[in-house]
């Protein structure tokens, strides 16, 4: 599998909220975690946005464009990984300080691309 995040500034994601539609640069987007039916989108400028969309819809869309699955519920962006915590339960740092939990087969994934 190869991740690549060099296209990202190029696309632009369709977001539909309850009463507006925006539209998000790739580049933007830290990452996405779902509950149930509902998937919140979290940016680089700390804000978010829910979404009645699935994950596994954005996680079709946005592969290829350097987003990775890391565990059930989140879909992270490797563009803005800061470091890898490896202990009892792995974890991915991101550039904002905020600790994912990854599944043991996605961390050996994620390892190997960030060789």
């Amino acid at each position: 599998m190869l991740l690549d995040y060099c296209n990202q500034n190029d696309h632009k994601i369709t977001i539909k909220e309850k009463s507006q539609i925006s539209f998000i640069d790739t580049s933007e987007i830290l990452y996405l975690q779902c509950e149930c039916y509902l998937t919140t989108v979290y940016l680089v400028n700390k804000t978010n946005m829910d979404v009645a969309k699935l994950l596994k819809d954005f996680e079709d869309e946005l592969t290829k464009f350097g987003f990775l699955r890391v565990n059930h519920h989140t879909l992270i962006n490797i563009r803005h990984i800061n470091h890898l915590k490896i202990c009892k339960q792995q974890r991915v740092i991101l550039i904002n300080d905020v600790e994912i939990k990854i599944s043991r087969r996605k961390f050996h994934l994620l390892k190997e691309l960030l060789k």
